[in-house]
């Protein structure tokens, strides 16, 4: 044998071709290998593409196990977004009872709470009207018919009726929204609402209103607002701030809305905090929900762009009621000066 033949045998000792056959059969081999490594390379992409998809599905998950936790504790531990204004422990205090609808899947969750009290008085009476109207603007249904009424007409003292009827219109009304055509969900949802007592005192209570929704795209949506419930007559306290005095009460709102900017770590004057709003000719407009007495102060809180983009948040601040009295209605005052009378007795 020769030693280029030998050669040939060690350097293919798997194959034993003869030369010949090696030189026939190499550009099939290096094909192959080209091959091999293509399909390989072809694999680990599609590898790392689920894997990142995974990644993308379950941080979404945790986003709304988050929101879901959050919303829990808020119930647990009482409304955030209303500030104590006093209690009554008499014989005039409102009790309620807490009601609650829950329901989950891996594509929609929908959660309500409600404080309903019992009693034919005024105060009771009004404040289960006002809970169910509540739940019946708030609901879903309306993103489809805004004209529409949910239109709870059952007997109001039963709470657990009330928010079953209303979790399960939300349910049915955000299923049709993920999946129009019948078909399988496309998207997640969630919808949640906390209606609580929040404060009362000797003249009035103080409700809280809080609602996520979230039915795809990049955020969900928020509302906060409180409300005082006269107790003498059952009804919402309306406006607490002149309209007409607007333009007088400039400088403290524009002081309230800077404040709230600091607080979230922009610090900026006031000058630059006016130029971040979302506002005409230079105006502060009073919240679409009337500022609401609590014990420290007027609360102002505005909605979701409703003076500024998305990330500035709800602006929310107290004007002290030695600063904020000028502006504020008769009725509104009257209750102040009724609290101050009962106080001094």
């Amino acid at each position: 044998m020769s030693p280029s033949l030998l050669s040939c045998h060690s350097l293919f000792p798997l194959f034993r071709l003869r030369l010949p056959e090696v030189s026939m059969a190499l550009p099939q081999m290096l094909f192959y290998l080209l091959l091999t490594k293509v399909v390989w390379w072809e694999l680990c992409f599609l590898l790392t593409l689920s894997f990142l998809s995974n990644i993308i599905y379950h941080i979404r998950i945790m986003r709304r196990l988050f929101f879901v936790a959050s919303i829990l504790l808020v119930w647990m531990g009482g409304i955030t977004g209303c500030k104590m204004a006093g209690s009554a422990n008499g014989s005039d205090s409102l009790a309620v009872d807490s009601f609650k609808y829950a329901f989950a899947d891996s594509m929609l969750h929908c959660n309500i709470v409600a404080d309903v009290p019992q009693g034919d008085d005024s105060l009771a009476v009004g404040v289960r009207a006002y809970v169910n109207a509540q739940l019946d603007s708030l609901s879903s249904v309306h993103a489809f018919d805004a004209s529409r009424s949910a239109g709870y007409g059952g007997d109001l003292t039963d709470g657990q009726a009330l928010v079953d009827f209303y979790g399960k219109l939300n349910v049915d009304s955000m299923r049709a929204m993920q999946s129009p055509d019948g078909g399988a969900p496309e998207f997640q949802c969630s919808y949640d609402v906390a209606i609580r007592l929040a404060a009362q005192n000797e003249r009035y209570v103080t409700y809280g209103v809080d609602q996520y929704v979230y039915g795809g795209g990049a955020h969900g949506s928020a509302v906060s607002y409180c409300v005082n419930i006269l107790k003498s007559s059952g009804r919402v306290l309306g406006a607490t701030v002149d309209a007409a005095q607007l333009e007088a009460i400039q400088p403290l709102l524009l002081h309230g809305v800077t404040t709230y900017i600091n607080a979230q770590g922009q610090k900026v004057t006031e000058d630059e905090a006016l130029k971040l709003l979302f506002i005409d000719k230079g105006i502060i407009p009073l919240p679409a929900h009337a500022p609401y007495l609590a014990a420290d102060g007027l609360h102002f809180v505005y909605q979701q762009y409703e003076i500024g983009p998305y990330a500035m948040g709800m602006v929310s601040f107290t004007l002290p009621y030695d600063k904020v009295k000028p502006y504020m209605t008769a009725e509104a005052l009257q209750l102040l000066e009724t609290g101050a009378a009962d106080a001094a007795k």
